[in-house]
């Protein structure tokens, strides 16, 4: 009997938020708004990049963990929310704080980019 694919429902809702792009990454597809990656998946959870106030209400409510990587400590945020124990409300919701941070972060990334050429143009 094949094992279901727990991330599909959630899969499919990061692909229908507004400028939401799959690449692949860590041998699974990550999900990127710009340049900033917001949400990939492991096989057990789903692993996001939170606004602290969400980061903080999962940590504190039990819903997750701190996701650590390579033995890095704590990333920025970046929480690993796992499938059992979660409601798909929660995790809904944490996906739209995600993309949220993600957005900001791409709007954030743009404006720096512009500044820069904006300067360089001056110099000439």
């Amino acid at each position: 009997m094949p094992i279901p694919d727990r991330a599909a429902p959630y899969r499919d809702r990061l692909l229908s938020l507004p400028g939401v792009v799959p690449r692949r990454m860590f041998r699974t597809q990550a999900y990127f708004v710009g340049p900033a990656m917001f949400a990939f998946f492991s096989p057990t959870a789903l692993v996001v990049r939170l606004p602290h106030a969400a980061f903080t209400q999962a940590m504190v409510g039990g819903h997750g963990k701190p996701f650590l990587s390579f033995g890095a400590a704590q990333l920025n945020g970046w929480a690993e929310l796992p499938f059992d124990g979660n409601t798909s409300e929660f995790l809904d919701r944490m996906l739209l704080a995600a993309h949220g941070l993600g957005t900001h972060a791409a709007r954030s990334a743009a404006r720096r980019k512009r500044t820069v050429n904006a300067r360089r143009l001056v110099r000439r």
